[in-house]
């Protein structure tokens, strides 16, 4: 009887390990559709702006709220998000300016940015995303963790359950990102 009790709590652990797993895997690649912008969202995505040292602070704080160029609906969502990051104050009581940005027009657009936030359904245009935020050494942030799949945000900061702060490393380090140690030390890293 000594010997079946171990085996028992043995293959319970496997099948409670498994399936945390599979729970774990579908909440971080969940749709995108799935990914609410919350104002406690967005506040993390504010005080994490905190910790980035390669950031300006003696002038205002641009955020292109980049959204996926195929719908008005996009749009006008990002629009909504732009408006909420410009009723919050910055890190340190600095002033944020929020713009809707088309993931399309980020190669060409002449505005000044100093960071992008991702909306949910832009990582479907990860490619024009990276290649913008290399050339002009943008961190990314998202709270979609289609993100995280598409590699296209240097951090994906959520709030769903605590907060939730993961560091794509291979990105942050291409578009020159430097946090503080201690935040460095606080995020999980990919």
């Amino acid at each position: 009887m000594k010997d079946v009790y171990p085996a028992m709590l043995y293959k319970r652990y496997i099948v409670v390990s498994l399936i945390s797993a599979l729970l774990l895997s579908t909440a971080i690649y969940a749709p995108s559709h799935a990914a609410e912008i919350t104002t406690p969202n967005l506040e993390a995505v504010v005080r994490t702006f905190g910790f980035l040292e390669t950031l300006r602070r003696d002038t205002a704080i641009s955020v292109g709220v980049v959204y996926a160029p195929k719908t008005a609906a996009a749009r006008a969502q990002a629009t909504e998000v732009a408006e909420r990051f410009n009723a919050m104050p910055g890190p340190n009581n600095s002033v944020l300016r929020a713009m809707p940005v088309s993931a399309d027009a980020l190669g060409v657009t002449a505005d000044p940015i100093d960071v992008l936030y991702l909306m949910p359904g832009a990582s479907g245009e990860a490619d024009a995303i990276i290649e913008a935020a290399r050339r002009r050494h943008l961190v990314t942030i998202s709270n979609d963790p289609a993100c995280l799949g598409q590699k296209c945000c240097v951090l994906m900061v959520r709030t769903d359950r605590g907060v939730e702060i993961i560091m794509q490393t291979a990105l942050a380090e291409a578009v020159g990102a430097h946090f503080s140690t201690v935040f460095a030390m606080m995020v999980k890293r990919q």
